[in-house]
């Protein structure tokens, strides 16, 4: 009788197997020297080298959602780097961009089901429409779950330690309530160790030759009055841009990123959004006089012409001419990005004088230096989704753990030894005619070096970033050809990382939050009242339409704001470890 039940486990054990394998993928000409390789979530076969089998070719596409497009090599498939990825593990990824908002494409994507295998898209946390959007897709059973899949994978298990990202990520996004304990999210661009976390360089700077005619020092630029006066003396100067052309005097990247930079003077050192008052309660910082002060300051820069009327809606790519043309004369974004529009043109090396160069860095409002203000791991960050059009989920986590490896990103980053780089002592570093290119400033050489696959694929593939503590520079060339100029301006502005949870964390439990979010914190109702503010003939008329933005807020759905700001202030009370 015993052998008998035993046979008959035996059986149930052999028949389970085959009903897993009929709910595999249906990639056909996908084949494997260990098990069928053609598993999809679920899929337990050949767990103890599930990370280092290879695939047999199998092609995948992933959509990177980010507004600008997207450069990669002109042939995905048979560039140096993809073809030894391929050789490695089988498997390849063509990467395709966008032209257009991340939210509107993810929204078209998931309500036509056209759906590629993989998504790279901004995943902020929180109010953020991305995020809302890849939530809302996950509940409706658009997303794969990859909570037991991902962890087979060694250079991806740690995607979810505290430090890699934070306590409130972890528990208010990536394992939001709504997803009933699955994961569906791989955060991707977070910090591996401390020298991970990435110095993005942030804040105002002006085209070189400017301060110099004015005779004015930049670095002594510290509050939005004294910006004021910077840029108007720069109107009256009557600078022309690289072509002979009347210039504009500040500007930004698109749909406005990142004016706030011009009046960042007006913010205080804090991780929320909420103000602890005289009394002990909390407000919204939207309803303070200074949100007020602070968009009267561009209301001010738009009105005298300090501040370009296209920002608010031109594209990265406007944005590139205008800074790479030097016709801008002062820029708010990130400081590489800038450097990178002077380069597309050349004005970087055919007219150096003109290299922009830092504004302060500028102080908070109680005169304290600017910092990167971080959490200890990363709060909000780009991440990869697999729909369930993706045709093989494990071959995908195959190719993405074998990038995020040592060998694997290396390849990705430095290309080819002997052909790309060499190792010097113990570390790779760019041969020296491409580290001499890139000292005077060839962009050429960056697309020389995509059209062997180096670059664009760990860019938008990287997990828990370790490439400083591996190499001893995070990107190619950086030890021997960093621009001194963005090194320096790294060091004055520096990231300041603190342990604690952030006030925003706690706040999305109060009983009517989606209705307060809706009105309050999604789609383009603030934006639209600001932006009029900054277009108003009259500053008399400009604080008038934000007074009327906060009067909405505090009216909305029989005044459920109020009540809300009480339960913030019940929510900043209840921990130690609050970060408001």
């Amino acid at each position: 009788m015993k052998k008998k039940v035993i046979s008959i486990l035996l059986m149930m054990v052999m028949v389970l197997s085959l009903l897993s394998g009929c709910k595999k993928g249906n990639n056909t000409d996908d084949t494997t020297t260990s098990n069928d390789n053609n598993s999809t979530a679920g899929d337990t076969a050949g767990d103890t080298d599930v990370a280092t089998k290879k695939y047999d070719d199998v092609k995948l596409k992933m959509l990177v959602c980010w507004n600008g497009g997207f450069k990669t090599a002109s042939d995905q498939y048979n560039n140096e780097v993809a073809k030894k990825i391929r050789e490695v593990t089988g498997v390849t990824v063509e990467f395709e961009g966008i032209m257009m908002s991340e939210t509107e494409k993810l929204n078209l994507m998931f309500a036509s089901g056209d759906m590629p295998d993989m998504i790279n898209a901004p995943y902020w946390g929180g109010d953020a429409g991305e995020t809302a959007v890849i939530k809302k897709a996950a509940m409706e059973g658009r997303l794969l779950p990859i909570e037991d899949l991902f962890t087979k994978y060694p250079h991806l298990a740690n995607a979810y330690d505290i430090g890699v990202i934070s306590q409130s990520y972890l528990e208010n996004d990536l394992d939001y309530e709504g997803y009933e304990g699955h994961r569906y999210i791989l955060p991707q661009e977070t910090p591996g160790d401390a020298n991970g976390v990435n110095n993005w360089a942030y804040g105002v700077f002006v085209r070189g030759d400017v301060p110099k005619a004015l005779g004015i020092d930049p670095a002594t630029i510290k509050t939005a009055d004294q910006l004021y006066d910077f840029m108007t003396k720069a109107k009256e100067y009557g600078f022309k841009d690289v072509n002979g052309n009347d210039c504009i005097i500040g500007t930004t990247y698109h749909n406005g990123w990142d004016y706030s930079g011009y009046s960042v003077n007006f913010s205080e050192k804090k991780f929320s959004s909420y103000v602890k008052q005289e009394d002990g309660t909390y407000t919204y910082n939207v309803l303070t006089d200074n949100w007020i002060d602070r968009n009267l300051f561009t209301w001010k820069l738009v009105k005298n012409g300090l501040l370009d009327v296209e920002c608010f809606k031109h594209s990265d790519a406007q944005a590139d001419e205008k800074v790479g043309n030097g016709t801008a004369l002062f820029a708010s974004a990130q400081y590489g990005v800038i450097i990178n529009s002077t380069k597309l043109t050349s004005l970087y090396t055919s007219n150096p004088d003109m290299r922009y160069v830092p504004v302060g860095p500028m102080t908070y409002k109680d005169g304290s230096k600017v910092v990167q203000l971080e959490q200890n791991g990363r709060q909000g960050s780009p991440a990869i989704i697999f729909p369930t059009t993706c045709s093989n989920v494990d071959a995908a986590l195959r190719y993405l753990d074998y990038v995020n490896s040592e060998e694997g990103a290396r390849l990705c980053q430095y290309g080819i030894e002997g052909d790309t780089y060499t190792m010097v002592d113990g570390k790779p570093r760019l041969n020296a005619d491409l580290i001499e290119r890139k000292r005077n400033g060839d962009s050429t050489v960056d697309d020389e070096l995509r059209e062997k696959g180096i670059g664009y694929i760990l860019g938008r593939t990287l997990q828990a970033d370790t490439r400083f503590t591996w190499w001893g520079e995070s990107n190619a060339g950086d030890a021997d050809a960093a621009m001194p100029e963005v090194v320096a301006y790294k060091e004055a502005r520096p990231i300041e990382r603190v342990n604690g949870y952030p006030l925003n964390g706690l706040v999305n439990k109060f009983e009517k939050y989606d209705i307060v979010k809706q009105f309050a914190f999604e789609g383009t109702t603030m934006d639209d009242y600001v932006q009029r503010a900054f277009f108003a003939e009259t500053e008399e008329e400009a604080r008038s339409i934000l007074k009327d933005y906060q009067n909405y807020l505090l009216t909305q759905e029989n005044g459920v704001f109020k009540d809300y700001l009480a339960f913030v202030t019940e929510c900043a009370k209840s921990r130690e470890d609050i970060l408001d």
